[in-house]
């Protein structure tokens, strides 16, 4: 009896063995077979989506991440496990592999990706949008429209234009004489001979109608009924159209040269920071990265790239710099982290020991020392900006000083013209006081503030810049953190002010008395400002300089480098303390 259960449940076993190993074996084939579906693909990357973990290749299109993924580099002697923020937009030394699913499930990327071109947004007139209704370019030496994944091409004769026009997801192409040559789903390039440029005729900008060095790229907007244009173009000559664009010739060449290393730097940071890599580019060409080919290429300007050339400024980590600049300072900088919130909205942000408050004013005893106030004093803030005679780096700046005055009607309806607009930008930093005292975001009432009844500052950076405005009006109190969201609440405009011309008055260091004017400022200069308040009269704004504050002042590498003599590196060093200067090659290195 027991020999026949044992033998039983022997069988038993025998079958669950059996069985077992079939569906191993099945297992094992399907597995297999899976892995002889995948395709490797080696194509640009033309754009990264983090957020829906998707990578768009040149030819095949956009796939979807597979959710165990891998990333890895292949080095000189060694494979090293990356990230996807390893994976560059524009790079062509990548490999992806994709199973049966369309899923890329391995990303091989071929060495450290070189640094050397750069993928620019084109923004409409007016840097408005880079969403454009019509794209017309031509060029002096012609052009060649292809379209890599059809393999279609077409020649438009030299000086001749050629017109994109977006329909439904497609691109129409017409000639000069309205012709339709084409009409294609996918991604068009326009290219001309090397040497030659192509030119934007459908936008302005400063210069005109701006001609462009590289290629362009043509694709519809995520909408499909907008195009958007992408500049590839090499990175040093990117900078040939920056560098004018951002700092006068006058300037003189050390100024240039520190402008350049700057532009580079930034320009780099924003190329590793994924900002807009799923929209295909690295930059704008907009102040909301860099401008770019505003103001024409000129001798003086290349000449300063060319010779400084790969140089880039890094932290004490090793890190690279977030080289911010801007026009003028009225005697002192600002500290990055008291201007700019982290990603996370925490406020004041990490400090960088590169980007500190400084005091740009010479001691008016001892002019070579640099003056000392208390940046947290009312009184001497509201002194500093009221005296004209002081000098410092910016005093040839016409924003050196600056002053101008509302009535208690135009400064409430300025106000209530824009905070509405600046709580719903930025609820984090535009507050309102509750029962409690506490101040906590919530939305603006519909009337703003309501009357104005008095204003004071809550908080000032190391430099004197304003952090935290108190504006208490009928329908409450309200807190404005950040100087982005101080300045274009109390806008000196009568677009805003609903009244008479508002007239700011500047003036140069050493002056008895302002001397120029501007009508209708769009938005206070700058945070370093202090004010008086007359119950009848309304308020006049004291400030100096214009712009954020951070990192170098352009006016006051002017002086530096004309004035005093400072090479470019000298100029640098004063704005950007403990740094040191490399070259791009670094970022490179595996």
């Amino acid at each position: 009896m027991l020999i026949r259960k044992a033998r039983k449940f022997l069988g038993v076993m025998v079958m669950i063995v059996l069985v077992t190993s079939l569906f191993s074996q099945v297992g094992q084939a399907s597995a297999a077979e899976e892995e002889r579906s995948w395709k490797d693909y080696t194509e640009k990357i033309m754009a990264k989506d983090n957020d829906n973990g998707t990578l768009e290749l040149e030819l095949q299109g956009t796939f979807k991440l597979a959710k165990n993924y891998d990333v890895t580099l292949k080095g000189e002697n060694r494979v090293y496990q990356k990230a996807l923020a390893d994976v560059r937009v524009g790079a062509e030394n990548v490999t992806v592999r994709v199973n049966h699913k369309n899923e890329i499930t391995k990303i091989f990327i071929d060495r450290p990706t070189p640094i050397e071109t750069m993928r620019v947004g084109i923004m409409t007139s007016g840097f408005a949008s880079v969403d454009h209704d019509t794209i017309v370019l031509s060029s002096k030496a012609g052009l060649e429209i292809v379209d890599k994944v059809a393999g279609e091409a077409f020649t438009i004769p030299a000086n001749e234009i050629v017109t994109f026009r977006p329909s439904e997801n497609e691109i129409t192409l017409t000639n000069a004489t309205g012709e339709v040559l084409y009409t294609t789903p996918n991604r068009l390039y326009a290219f001309t001979e090397e040497g030659s440029k192509i030119k934007v005729e459908n936008i302005t900008r400063a210069s005109g109608d701006p001609s462009y060095r590289g290629f362009f790229e043509i694709t519809t907007s995520q909408s499909g009924d907008k195009l958007n244009l992408i500049n590839e173009v090499d990175f040093e000559q990117y900078l040939y159209q920056v560098v004018p664009s951002e700092m006068p010739a006058y300037f003189g060449v050390n100024a240039l040269k520190a402008q350049a290393v700057a532009a580079r730097t930034y320009a780099l940071g924003d190329y590793l920071s994924d900002r807009f890599a799923k929209d295909g580019f690295f930059v704008l060409d907009s102040v909301m990265s860099q401008v770019y080919n505003n103001t024409p290429e000129n001798a003086a300007t290349t000449q300063a790239v060319n010779e400084t050339a790969g140089v880039i400024m890094l932290g004490e980590d090793g890190s690279l710099v977030d080289a911010r600049y801007y026009s003028t300072s009225g005697g002192y900088g600002a500290s990055k982290h008291q201007v700019w919130a982290e990603a996370d909205g925490t406020f004041p942000s990490k400090v960088l020991p590169y980007l500190i408050a400084q005091s740009h004013t010479f001691d008016p005893n001892d002019s070579s020392k640099m003056l000392e106030i208390d940046t947290q004093s009312e009184e001497e803030i509201l002194a500093f900006y009221k005296t004209l005679s002081h000098t410092g780096y910016d005093g040839n700046s016409p924003w050196f000083r600056w002053k101008t005055s509302l009535s208690k009607e135009e400064l409430e309806n300025t106000i209530n013209a824009n905070i509405v607009n600046r709580q719903a930008a930025d609820p984090k930093f535009v507050l309102t006081q509750n029962e409690a005292g506490e101040f906590v975001s919530q939305p603006i009432p519909a009337e703003g503030i309501g009357e104005f009844v008095d204003m004071y500052v809550a908080k000032r950076g190391d430099g004197g810049n304003i952090m935290e405005l108190v504006i208490e009006g009928t329908t409450g109190t309200y807190k404005i953190i950040k100087e982005y969201n101080i300045r274009f609440t109390i806008r000196p405009s009568n677009a805003f002010t609903k009244g008479e011309t508002v007239v700011l008055h500047r003036a140069v260091a050493g002056s008895s008395d302002y001397t120029g004017t501007l009508d209708n400022y769009t938005i206070l200069p700058s945070a370093f400002f202090g004010f008086e308040i007359d119950e009848e009269k309304g308020v006049t704004f004291y400030g100096g300089g214009n712009g954020h504050g951070v990192g170098m002042s352009q006016y006051g590498a002017y002086y530096l480098g004309t004035t005093l003599g400072y090479e470019f590196d000298r100029i640098l060093t004063s704005y950007y303390p403990n740094m040191s200067l490399q070259n791009t090659s670094v970022l490179t290195q595996e």
